[in-house]
């Protein structure tokens, strides 16, 4: 069986399992330690990045969403109350007792969100900048926010102008989005551009997570229909390092093979909430899904 760090940090550059071993030493040595002594994030820099994020947020939504009718808003509305209450007893997707039953209701619900998707382009919209925090997904570890026996938050912060975007998971953390001072912390920073359309191909492992598994682009990897415009939607994601930390203290690094990569598909966005399907290929059917609410702070 494969290691959760394995998976994590995908068949590229993995950390071997002697280092996983270390690291979940050093995790319980540092329960040990006083919180104190190790938080070294101030309570009132995080209000002034939660004001801030606050009032950007609030401005991108006003410029980027085109006006809606009543009755379209209705509907999203609606359909936001049915997927939250489904979800709110699920653990984010990971509770054991979450039935095949309810996951294909739930499946049902977010694909009709999806379809009152109010964005043409939205992987080209200015609404992706920002804070993410994962809600629910039908995804494996670590992407649904669970480290080895260690259950937390998944985030994703997205910077639009440099081209990059970070994958985050916290354990015992604090505040709104549940991210401050976490005594655990594992941070993906990746980059992303304009998915083409050729499918990522190739893929080492089988043992499949999204944040994680390797895909490699080649040239002659089989083409989806050239005549759709594949960047309105979808992003390919390319890995570059992963870092896990303790007490905000990193203890390693590791770097990800070139060509790591996934493709995002944004199904829906709008100025709070955003569903994305991600894949390791491209193809629909290895697709795992992400619903997520806007977060707090950065």
């Amino acid at each position: 069986n494969t290691s959760t760090m394995t998976r994590f940090a995908g068949s590229a550059a993995a950390p071997s399992a002697y280092l996983l071993t270390l690291s979940i030493i050093a995790v319980v040595v540092a329960l040990s330690i006083s919180p104190s002594a190790a938080f070294t994030s101030s309570s009132c820099r995080r209000c002034v990045v939660k004001t801030n994020a606050r009032a950007s947020s609030i401005s991108i939504a006003t410029a980027a969403l085109p006006k809606l009718d009543q009755d379209t808003i209705s509907a999203i509305e609606n359909a936001k109350q049915q997927i939250n209450q489904a979800i709110s007893t699920t653990d984010k997707g990971r509770s054991n007792n979450l039935s095949s039953t309810q996951r294909s209701q739930i499946a049902s619900q977010l694909a009709h969100l999806e379809s009152l998707c109010p964005l043409s382009e939205p992987a080209r919209n200015p609404l992706m900048e920002g804070p993410w925090i994962v809600l629910y997904t039908d995804a494996p570890p670590p992407s649904n926010g669970q480290l080895g026996p260690f259950k937390g938050v998944a985030k994703q912060v997205i910077d639009l102008q440099k081209g990059t975007y970070k994958n985050e998971l916290y354990v015992g953390g604090s505040g709104i989005d549940e991210d401050e001072n976490a005594w655990l912390g594992a941070v993906l920073e990746a980059t992303w551009k304009e998915w083409d359309g050729v499918y990522l191909d190739n893929d080492e492992d089988e043992d499949v997570s999204v944040m994680t598994v390797s895909a490699s682009t080649t040239s002659s990897g089989s083409s989806n229909n050239n005549n759709i415009d594949h960047g309105a939607t979808t992003w390919r994601v390319d890995f570059v390092s992963l870092t896990l930390s303790i007490f905000q203290l990193p203890i390693f690094t590791q770097k990800f093979k070139e060509g790591t990569a996934r493709t995002w598909k944004m199904t829906y966005l709008d100025g709070d909430t955003r569903i994305v399907r991600a894949g390791k290929t491209g193809r629909g059917e290895d697709d795992w899904i992400f619903y997520m609410r806007r977060g707090v702070s950065e």
